[in-house]
């Protein structure tokens, strides 16, 4: 009975050592990023932005772990102007992630920081009077740029599916995108409530 007993625990504590085996110390992450923003202007629609990020995370345990973050969207001819905007995001927080003995590993995130913001619009003018360089009739195109930066939030969480040691794949991951950037026109600051679906690959690297 007693030779039972240490076989029986031996096979537990092998169990127990394959599965923190199986957890990644490190994962680094890179995707396709699309955005939804929504810019609470009556006379500016909602819009859709694509781009791209990555994350780095580091796993302090088999359920937390630590991610920062950068990415970044753009969208070209928005709305009635045809302005033309970008927006970075760098933002970091705790992961909460179910490491499991199936290659599905879903988890879940809030993540905070900041968010950089820019917009340009094409103007064109034409040349009323001019001399011998720049006769009258000349037609210039040009662009007004503004940019501003301010706080982002992003929480949500998503799925991953190891396909080998070192390799996992996210086929989603959601996310409330939270923006509370100035406006270009009045410069107020608004929450901007947005929404965020990435996918991608990670890699994963050392273990517990």
């Amino acid at each position: 009975m007693r030779r039972s007993l240490i076989a029986f625990g031996a096979v537990l504590l092998s169990a127990y050592t394959a599965s923190a085996a199986d957890v990644p110390r490190m994962e680094a992450y890179l995707g396709y990023n699309y955005v939804r923003f929504n810019p609470d202007l009556s006379f500016f629609p909602s819009f859709n932005a694509n781009g791209g990020g990555g994350q780095f995370v580091y796993n302090f345990n088999n359920w937390i772990g630590g991610v920062a973050e950068i990415g970044a969207v753009t969208a070209g001819s928005v709305g009635r102007f045809g302005i033309d905007s970008a927006v970075l995001d760098f933002v970091a927080g705790p992961r909460f992630t179910y490491h499991n003995e199936s290659r599905f590993q879903p988890f879940g995130h809030v993540l905070l920081g900041g968010a950089y913001s820019t917009a340009s619009i094409p103007v064109t003018a034409a040349v009323i009077t001019g001399g011998i360089i720049v006769p009258p009739g000349s037609v210039f195109t040009a662009r007004l740029h503004a940019s501003n930066n301010g706080f982002a939030m992003l929480a949500g969480g998503g799925l991953d599916i190891k396909l080998s040691e070192h390799i996992a794949v996210r086929p989603i991951e959601v996310d409330y995108y939270l923006t509370r950037l100035p406006n270009l026109l009045t410069g107020d600051t608004t929450n901007r409530n947005n929404f965020r679906y990435s996918a991608g690959v990670s890699f994963l690297f050392g273990a517990q």
